[in-house]
């Protein structure tokens, strides 16, 4: 509990305020381009977006052509903001100070770029050490310490991880050679408990790994503490503290066990300048506080704790309620602040294991630190204020001159790497709850500035409220609604000790029952004998997963027979039943997700998280499909005249073909089979014959899950079987999903009557595509090099979605495929049951050989910048990725479809052109932009003429109900998967037209 009564904290914060409020804050004291410009932003929410767009793309832009171009995308005639609220006001004089198009008279691309480097000089120190140094002396001049901070948090390579430990260790040893000649100051110098360094470097452990994940914490220990270690000797030798930023919150745990795991190592245990940044603005960081001192009472060494709001809280908040899981942050500002408040006096108390800092621009929280300490008797020396360089710099002042120590964050490093942190600071100054707005644009009263939080979460501390944990699987929020609206299925959270353990139990559980022998449901025809489909692990292919009784083509008949049968009762079941099957299959599905995802992850080589995708989608499926089955289940009234009644009504079409891939051997015939049974088919299902025991699983949950005995014939073969079943003449609709050639086969053959048929045979068919993502020269690189590497090398490039085009502008080619061939190379190779292997295992030894084949063409169509590495393959059927540049659009490594790790690169002049060669092929399934102008992304969204469309992310991955998934040309035919019209392929519409007039009398229809 704290000590502190508000007014101790009312007259603390008056001496501040008075002495703030006598200078002008530098934020709005500089030229007029950033004072100008931020208060705009403060005022219109449309300006701002379009501002921090702007300046996020401005380091890319090579020449004053583009900086103007852009400029006039962001803000001129064409940018939307006439229209926003206001528009014809501040929006004006923004396009005015902004675009050197429009108005007549405007500023140059130059001071565009000059005032926006002055903008980011406000908030960074330096491009690098060099520039830094004088700007740290200044500091320490004026009283104040420091802690250079290296901006650039995107490592997506291990040459890049390398380069920042260097930074790192370069940072530590320029700085301690500085710092000697310094003037000594007390305050600065020493706590109460003991001695403290000139010099302090903070360290983001994501930088030192370009696989930083937690899914894999024994393997991202290995990696970030072989970098870490070297640093922190350094640190050790010249006598400096180091402090470890905490980042995104998938990374809070890994980075709370990686620090505390090295620093008990015998040679850092005793190291107490070590310190931790946590975030207020989580729900779970007063647990986290209380843990952390636990460990350092154990630990014998103090340990510092800096407590700071967070900066990620959009980025958080976002992200969760699109993956389906609890937001980790609190929703309300005041929540925020209470958590922060009540952690004040914790901190304080426990001073002498922890080294309280307190990181706050806030006027209150500021005077509530030193209101709190002087309450207990605890002299100044025993905490410690910071701040962030460029910020509230009046109030700085003010800590300085009433005796605390008062830390500076200074952020190093150019534009590229410095404009996320830019970003957020501007989003910092200028949200509406901002403190800083509040104190020094705002106008606010200091009873105002002072008013205490009023929160509505209670606080851990005292043994209150219970922490909402990521989801294992299925627990998340979803995207919010009624029970009966439909929510996607949350993705496991693998940052969760207890998710990986569980998915460790399952593997261990399903390696136990590996080689399973499984029947048809019926006795093969009289005189003929069943051979068997061996299912093996594509990582051990000595391993057996199953053994599959493999049908005859004269099993087709009878299958077909069970199922024209069963298919009649089931046809008459009311819908509302067949709906509660789906539900049923649904949540069995959720019971045994893990099992199913390590019976994936054994049988066709998925990663973790690919693994437990698949099953997610196939739970989506379920619940999509009987949600939409509502809409066709209830006549549909035509018209309202009165005297007659139309309806129009949809019934089941009959027994439905179901051939599906290996490829999303859970998913794809989940959604498939879901579909025809929930409008009242019957089905005959044929596997894939590489993964047969998992579409064994799918029909065991739906026998389950009460599905009638006979709708539903498992029917697994080899391809002999399916080209009968296409052709039977009791089969009215095939649902198909595999190879173009399959694909086109099966349309051909379904075009012809056969003797005996009463339907023309409706359809469905999706084969594949040979996807491209375009890289503009706005794009940020980070970005595009890692949705490129997720959608190239994702399950092995083994997905339809894959991407296997690069299209990249001329300007940014080499620099692109530099990062991109380094990223590649940094995938580690290994059994996909293995959490840290980023690169499975093909499918069998024809994907190996398909794929070795593509290998000699590569060498002969273009330049092959990255080759498989044999010696790296850990196994028979591992495939190193290829990456091969000068390709052009009519290489056959630019048309056909590989299915495995190879990416054509192809160059184009402009943008113009990358949408040409993006189009150029005989395919239109998925495509990809990473591209920060408005007017590419327009275009893009109007030209890029394929089935699924994603700017800015990765081109795999669609969701149900979100981005139903297919596409045109030769990738397919028939509605999208997950959409609203995909029932509409199964069923056949029927209008009843009733006349209701009787001798001159019309019941009143409703």
């Amino acid at each position: 509990m704290g000590v502190a009564t508000e007014a101790d904290i009312r007259r603390r914060a008056a001496r501040l305020y008075e002495a703030a409020n006598a200078t002008t804050p530098r934020l709005f004291d500089r030229k007029w381009w950033t004072g100008r410009l931020l208060e705009w932003a403060i005022r219109d929410d449309a300006f701002k977006v379009q501002l921090f767009r702007f300046i996020d793309v401005l380091p890319t832009l090579k020449t004053p052509s583009q900086i103007k171009r852009l400029a006039d995308e962001y803000f001129g005639q064409d940018s939307g903001l006439l229209d926003a609220p206001g528009g014809r006001s501040l929006m004006r004089w923004g396009m005015r100070a902004i675009s050197s198009v429009g108005f007549g008279a405007g500023v140059t691309a130059d001071t565009i770029y000059n005032q926006a480097i002055q903008m980011a000089n406000q908030f960074i120190v330096g491009a690098g050490m060099k520039e830094a140094l004088p700007a740290v002396s200044d500091l320490w001049k004026r009283g104040i310490a420091h802690s250079v901070d290296l901006l650039g948090e995107a490592t997506v390579c291990e040459p890049e991880a390398e380069t920042y430990a260097a930074r790192y260790h370069e940072a530590i040893t320029a700085l301690a050679e500085a710092t000697r000649e310094w003037r000594p100051s007390p305050l600065l110098e020493a706590d109460h408990l003991g001695p403290l360094p000139r010099a302090q470097v903070s360290i983001k452990l994501s930088a030192l790994d370009s696989q930083f994940d937690p899914i894999d914490p024994e393997g991202r220990y290995a990696a970030v503490a072989a970098r870490l270690r070297p640093l922190l000797r350094a640190a050790m030798q010249h006598g400096e503290a180091v402090t470890f930023d905490m980042e995104h919150y998938e990374w809070k745990d890994l980075t709370l066990w990686i620090v505390r795991r090295l620093l008990m190592e015998d040679e850092f245990r005793s190291y107490p300048l070590a310190s931790l940044a946590l975030q207020a603005y989580l729900k779970d960081t007063e647990r986290d506080v209380r843990e952390l001192l636990a460990w350092a009472e154990a630990r014998g060494t103090p340990m510092g704790i800096r407590l700071v709001k967070g900066a990620y809280w959009d980025y958080e908040t976002i992200m969760h309620r699109q993956r389906g899981w609890p937001v980790p942050v609190f929703a309300r500002k005041d929540d925020t602040d209470a958590c922060y408040e009540r952690l004040i006096p914790f901190l304080l108390e426990h001073h002498a294991v922890i080294r309280p800092a307190f990181g706050t621009h806030n006027l209150r929280h500021v005077a509530m630190v030193m209101a709190e300490a002087e309450g207990r008797g605890l002299a100044a020396k025993v905490m410690e204020l910071q701040m962030l360089y460029g910020m509230a710099e009046p109030l700085q002042s003010a800590v300085v001159d009433a005796g605390y120590r008062l830390r500076v964050y200074a952020p190093v490093g150019d534009l590229i790497p410095g404009m996320a942190y830019l970003v957020r600071r501007l989003l910092e100054n200028t949200a509406n709850e901002s403190i800083l707005r509040r104190q020094f644009l705002g106008n606010q009263s200091l009873d105002e500035l002072l008013r205490p939080p009023t929160p509505t979460h209670p606080s851990p501390l005292k043994g209150e409220g219970k922490l909402l944990p990521s989801p294992l699987a299925g627990e998340g929020e979803g995207e919010g609604g009624s029970a009966s609206e439909f929510t996607n299925e949350p993705h496991t959270d693998f940052s969760r000790a207890e998710a990986r353990e569980r998915m460790r139990a399952a593997l261990a559980t399903m390696r136990a029952t590996l080689g399973q022998r499984i029947e048809l449901a019926f006795p093969p025809p009289k005189g003929l004998t069943r051979s068997t489909l061996t299912a093996r692990n594509p990582a051990r292919p000595e391993e057996v997963v199953g053994v599959v009784s493999a049908a005859v083509p004269e099993d087709v008949d009878e299958a077909v027979a069970r199922a024209v049968a069963g298919g009649r009762s089931w046809a008459a079941t009311p819908a509302s039943d067949r709906m509660a099957v789906l539900a049923k299959a649904a949540d069995l599905l959720r019971q045994r997700r893990f099992e199913l995802a390590a019976l994936e992850v054994f049988e066709v080589g998925k990663g973790w998280r690919d693994a437990d995708a698949d099953v997610a989608e196939a739970i989506d499926f379920l619940e999509y499909y009987r949600r939409q089955m509502r809409r066709l289940s209830e006549p549909i009234r035509l018209g309202t005249l009165p005297g007659e009644l139309n309806h129009l009504v949809y019934r089941p079409r009959g027994v439905v073909a179901v051939l599906s891939p290996w490829n999303f051997p859970l998913a794809i015939p989940t959604g498939m089979v879901a579909a025809a049974l929930v409008t009242g088919n019957a089905v005959v299902f044929k596997p894939s014959e590489r993964a047969p025991v998992t579409g064994h699983a799918l029909v065991a949950a739906f026998s389950e899950a009460g599905l009638p005995e006979g709708v539903l014939q498992f029917l697994p073969g080899e391809p002999e079987a399916g080209r009968r079943l296409v052709a039977h003449p009791d089969v009215p609709v095939i649902s198909f999903t595999g190879s173009k050639a399959v694909g086109l086969q099966i349309i051909a053959d379904a075009a012809r009557v056969a003797p005996g048929q009463r339907e023309v045979k409706k359809v469905i068919v999706e084969m594949g595509g040979k996807n491209a993502i375009i890289v503009d020269d706005t794009a940020d690189l980070d970005e595009a090099v890692a949705g490129v590497i997720a959608s190239f090398l994702g399950y092995q490039g083994q997905k339809c979605s894959a991407c296997s085009r690069a299209i990249v502008l001329d300007t940014i080619h080499d620099t692109f495929v530099e990062r991109l061939v380094e990223a590649a190379r940094s995938m580690r190779m290994g059994p996909p049951e293995e959490p840290g292997a980023g690169l499975g295992p093909l499918i069998d030894q024809r994907a190996v050989q398909k794929v070795r084949d593509y290998l000699a063409v590569a060498k002969q169509e273009g330049t092959p910048v990255l080759l498989p590495d044999l010696a790296r393959w850990p196994g028979p059927n591992f495939v190193g990725p290829t990456i091969v540049t000068n390709i052009r659009p009519e290489h056959r490594l630019a048309r056909e479809e590989i299915f495995g790790p190879v990416l054509a690169v192809l160059r184009a002049r402009d943008f113009g052109e990358a949408l040409t060669v993006a189009n150029a092929t005989e395919y239109a399934l998925t495509g990809g932009l990473f591209s920060r102008s408005p007017r590419n992304i327009a275009r893009a969204r109007e030209e890029f003429l394929v089935g699924n469309l994603y700017i800015n992310r990765g081109i795999t991955g669609a969701l149900v109900g979100r981005q139903p998934f297919g596409g045109g040309r030769l990738s397919g035919i028939g509605a999208k998967a997950g959409g609203p019209d995909y029932l509409l392929q199964f069923v056949s519409g029927s209008v009843l037209s009733e006349n209701m007039l009787r001798r001159g009398f019309s019941p009143e229809l409703s």
